[in-house]
C-alpha cells in the first residue's frame, strides 16, 4: 500500500514548537524505509501518525490516495486492525495473556479464521525461536524473547503495512538481526515497511533512508 504524508506538522501543545514541521514523503509498497535522526526529531511521532494512532496538528496522511487521517476513530481502528502490523519499542505485550494468545489476538482483531491464525502464530513463534515460550506470560520471558513475540504479533495477519518503532534498541545482536531480517522479508513480500531506528550503521546499508532533523 502506498502511504503518503503531505505538509505534515505536529506539536504536542498549542504554543509548543512543532516536533514535525512541513514534512512530505512517499512510502512505497515493497520497500523497507529506515527513519533515522537524533532523539526528539519526531521519529516515534511519525510512526504513530502514519499508523493512525495519533492525529497530527496539520497536513494529510494518505493510504493509496485516500485521506485516512480525517476518518472517524472507529474506522481508523478498523483499518489498523486489518492492515497494520506495529512493533513497539518495548514490545507492549498484554501481561495477562500468554505469548501465543498475544499473537492470536492480533489475528482475531483482523478477522482471521481461528485455525489459520493459530497455525500461522505457531509457525512464526517457531521461526523466531520462541515456540517453547508460547504458554508463558510476558513476565516470564526475556526482553529479546518478548520483542520477537511482538514481531510475531505484528506479522501474524501478513499485514500490508508494517511499522516498527526502535524495534532493536534494547536487543542483543542476534535478536536484532532476526528482527531486521523479518522486516526485510515482509518488504520483499510486498508490504510497506517503515522502521524508526537509531541504528545508523544498519540504515546506511538500506536503499531507502529518511533522515529527520
Amino acid at each position: 500500500m502506498l502511504i503518503e504524508v503531505e505538509a505534515l506538522e505536529h506539536r504536542f501543545t498549542d504554543t509548543g514548537d512543532p516536533v514535525i514541521r512541513s514534512f512530505s514523503h512517499r512510502f512505497e509498497p515493497g520497500t523497507l524505509t529506515a527513519v533515522t535522526g537524533p532523539s526528539g526529531s519526531g521519529k516515534s511521532t511519525l510512526m504513530y501518525i502514519l499508523a493512525l494512532m495519533l492525529t497530527p496538528s496539520g497536513g494529510r496522511t494518505l493510504w493509496d490516495g485516500d485521506d485516512v487521517q480525517a476518518l472517524p476513530d472507529n474506522i481508523r481502528s478498523r483499518l489498523r486492525a486489518q492492515y497494520v502490523g506495529f512493533v513497539f519499542q518495548d514490545a507492549l505485550l498484554d501481561p495477562s495473556q500468554t505469548a501465543l494468545d498475544n499473537v492470536l489476538e492480533a489475528g482475531w482483531l483482523a478477522g482471521m479464521r481461528a485455525d489459520v491464525s493459530r497455525s500461522r502464530a505457531r509457525m512464526l513463534l517457531d521461526r523466531f525461536g520462541v515456540a517453547e515460550r508460547a504458554d508463558h506470560l510476558p513476565g516470564q520471558v526475556s526482553g529479546g524473547q518478548a520483542q520477537r513475540i511482538a514481531l510475531c504479533r505484528a506479522l501474524v495477519k501478513t499485514p500490508t503495512i508494517v511499522f516498527a518503532d526502535e524495534p532493536t534498541g534494547n536487543l542483543d545482536s542476534d535478536s536484532a538481526r532476526i528482527v531486521w531480517t523479518a522486516l526485510a522479508d515482509a518488504a520483499q513480500e510486498g508490504a510497506t515497511v517503515v522502521v524508526a531506528t537509531h541504528d545508523r550503521a544498519r540504515a546506511t546499508d538500506l536503499p531507502h533512508r529518511l533522515e529527520l532533523a
